[in-house]
């Protein structure tokens, strides 16, 4: 089909169940080759959203299920090689996209930056090893728990007038 879909028309909106299903009948019938054709019947969206709709998503050879630690050490091992060429590393992956692929890596590398790295938590003491009070903390229970001094009761002596002033305030 020569004929370019104008796209400006079409917003960026996301898929719906219907758009999936009817996408997933066009394909049934005429195939992957002509996204032209497929963004044409599918009326509302462009050659690149149908293909890349199909191909990250609604494919049936895809796994949306949960990554296995075999896959995440593949995935680990391969953009050692590869780097985010995630296309690339795609080709070992056949149930999982290289968007899907692309999502997990930097989902577990986010995951990773916010985990304690080894060495900052070796650096830590444990609480077992740390003494339960400070000098300070000894110093402020000592105060707490004596009897108080004579300086200290007159720091909280007050007249009637006073004590009149303070509970007549109004908080």
């Amino acid at each position: 089909m020569s004929s370019k879909v104008d796209r400006t028309v079409i917003p960026k909106i996301k898929f719906t169940r219907d758009e999936d299903e009817r996408l997933t009948n066009i394909i049934e019938k005429i195939g992957t080759q002509d996204w032209e054709l497929i963004a044409h019947e599918m009326k509302n969206r462009t050659p690149r959203q149908c293909r890349e709709r199909w191909i990250n998503y609604i494919s049936p050879g895809l796994s949306n299920g949960p990554w296995t630690a075999d896959e995440d050490k593949l995935l680990d091992e391969l953009y050692t090689e590869f780097g985010s060429r995630w296309h690339k590393i795609a080709e070992y992956f056949p149930n999982r996209s290289g968007n899907c692929i692309r999502n997990r890596y930097k989902l577990r590398q986010s995951h990773a930056q916010k985990q304690p790295s080894v060495e900052a938590v070796s650096s830590v003491k444990p609480i077992i090893d740390q003494p339960l009070y400070s000098e300070f903390d000894e110093k402020v229970l000592q105060t707490i728990i004596s009897p108080p001094t004579d300086t200290f009761i007159d720091l909280f002596k007050f007249d009637k007038n006073t004590i009149d002033e303070i509970f007549a305030m109004e908080l």
